[in-house]
């Protein structure tokens, strides 16, 4: 009898969670001023075209200067293209999922095109909230491996529109760590706070000897679990728990604020770059202060990939935006002048055939739009700094792997998030609680340790 009240008390509980969780999102979204919730009661007969995503942290807002001069042409035919505006539904990772997802799943055709984290295509895939995406033409100048993010049981949803990967960041002076396991032992600054623990520890697993370990579509047993996973981040924990742990509480911007402020090392992603060349801090007249290189090891694929919603009103017109949004010309300012690694290898220089980092040529963003810089500012960065930095992007992007692809992707980084914090917090779950735990949330199968 004790038995079943328990389970009985737990169920109670588990719903009453969930009750809460999903009224806390709808006043969330209620009062936050950053989206236009008007999506779930959209006019479906409307012509215009909804762009939604989370905030703009490009340099000077360029996905949102890509949106406007699309606005501004004229397609091949001489016809004004349909006009788009940009929403913005939040700067948090996982809130940009709750919202999406709320939007989507209620049937609303407010969104036509989602700028989406790659890991989501499984999940809103098979949720059929994406129509597959078709007539784009060749994709073979995409980067294979972010190419692949877009595609679920062998159908395209998505394609890339900027890449995420893992970089490490040096101050001048400073000789960055040839190993894993002296990076992590020495400490660097880096995000914990909200996916970034997700990506940090993944990392940690792969370069700590779990290398095919919570990566794709291979699903480890428990005992991989238990035998190799949970030492790693074993390992992790001793670490936050002494020269990082400082990281625990910060999100990348400010870790990069961290770094401008005086630290030798960061973990950060493409972005940071163009942020810190920016930086008064970070720069001695037309010299760069620091610079950046591939991690010693492996690292996070991440980025940010189009899609059509699959209730857009406009699927054609939605998929034309797509196509301009990754064309060559579109990629190379997102680069450029956004500072967002591309998804396509024209973007850099490069081609299918030819993509050694050797190869790299980048345009600094005067260059590109034949506009002088700000007195003062200069074209920071310059040319020969923006190929140097291509040619990282090119090295690091060999080493990246995509986090664990499944359609309960929310339910893995949730519990694996609440397994690692209490590792940090030590001692945290014995190995067979570990495995068990984030075995069953790859199922989707909620679960705590």
């Amino acid at each position: 009898m004790a038995v079943r009240w328990y389970r009985g008390r737990t169920s109670w509980f588990c719903f009453a969670a969930s009750a809460l969780a999903v009224l806390l999102v709808a006043l969330w979204m209620r009062f936050q001023s950053h989206a236009d919730y008007s999506a779930m009661a959209a006019d479906c007969h409307r012509d215009d075209l909804v762009v939604a995503g989370g905030d703009d942290v490009s340099l000077n807002n360029q996905r949102r200067a890509l949106i406007k001069q699309w606005n501004t042409t004229r397609d091949a035919r001489g016809r004004p293209h349909p006009h788009a505006t940009m929403v913005e539904v939040s700067p948090s990772t996982d809130l940009q999922h709750s919202q999406l997802k709320a939007v989507l799943e209620s049937g609303g055709c407010g969104y036509d095109v989602l700028i989406m984290d790659n890991i989501w295509t499984a999940q809103f895939a098979d949720a059929g909230y994406l129509r597959p995406l078709t007539g784009l033409g060749d994709l073979a100048d995409f980067f294979p491996a972010a190419l692949r993010t877009g595609e679920r049981h062998g159908v395209r949803y998505a394609v890339p529109f900027n890449l995420d990967v893992g970089l490490l960041y040096y101050r001048d002076g400073v000789t960055p760590p040839p190993t894993w396991g002296a990076l992590l032992a020495g400490g660097f600054v880096t995000h914990l706070a909200g996916e970034g623990l997700t990506v940090n520890a993944l990392e940690t697993v792969w370069n700590e000897g779990g290398t095919d370990l919570l990566t794709g579509d291979r699903e480890p047993s428990e005992q991989e679990l238990r035998r190799v996973v949970h030492p790693a981040l074993q390992r992790l924990a001793e670490q936050v728990r002494g020269p990082l742990r400082d990281a625990r509480q910060r999100d990348e911007q400010a870790a990069i604020e961290a770094f401008a402020g005086g630290a030798q090392l960061m973990r950060n992603w493409p972005y940071a770059y163009s942020a810190l060349a920016t930086e008064p801090r970070m720069r001695g007249g037309d010299r760069l202060l620091f610079a950046a290189a591939a991690p010693p090891g492996r690292t996070v694929l991440g980025g940010q990939n189009l899609a059509v919603a699959a209730r857009s009103p406009n699927p054609g017109p939605a998929r034309d935006l797509i196509a301009f949004l990754t064309g060559t010309d579109a990629q190379r300012m997102l680069f450029s002048c956004g500072g967002f690694a591309p998804a396509r290898y024209s973007a850099l220089g490069l081609s299918p055939a030819r993509h050694a980092p050797g190869d790299v040529t980048a345009r600094t963003c005067a260059q590109l739009t034949g506009q002088t810089p700000a007195r003062g500012d200069g074209d920071l960065p310059r040319q020969d700094q923006l190929t140097e930095f291509g040619q990282t992007l090119v090295r690091a992007l060999a080493q990246a792997q995509p986090r664990p692809e499944t359609p309960y992707y929310t339910t893995f980084t949730a519990t694996f998030r609440d397994c690692v914090r209490k590792m940090l917090d030590g001692p945290g779950p014995d190995a067979a609680t570990f495995a068990k735990a984030v075995r069953s949330s790859l199922d989707g199968r909620t679960a705590s340790c």
